[in-house]
């Protein structure tokens, strides 16, 4: 039979693991896909079938290289 200290550190350990896997989990970059991007620059949003898929979600693209949410740009306020 295995010693009460070992099983207990090995409980520690897992529990301490699944406490980092879930924290970094939660964190995910948001950037659009390269075509998705080069549009933007031009003033134009992209046409690709699975980039207008994405963003009917609210997502962008991953087939395109892009990951997490699509995020709203902020429009800069002129203050006198």
């Amino acid at each position: 039979m295995k010693s009460p200290k070992s099983i207990i550190a090995l409980i520690a350990m897992s529990l301490a693991t699944a406490g980092f896997v879930f924290a970094a989990e939660g964190k995910t970059e948001n950037k659009p896909g390269k075509c998705c991007a080069a549009a933007a620059k031009e003033g134009k949003t992209c046409t690709h079938e699975c980039c207008v898929a994405a963003a009917k979600e609210g997502n962008n693209c991953t087939k395109c290289g892009g990951s997490g949410k699509i995020q709203a740009k902020k429009k800069k306020s002129e203050s006198k």
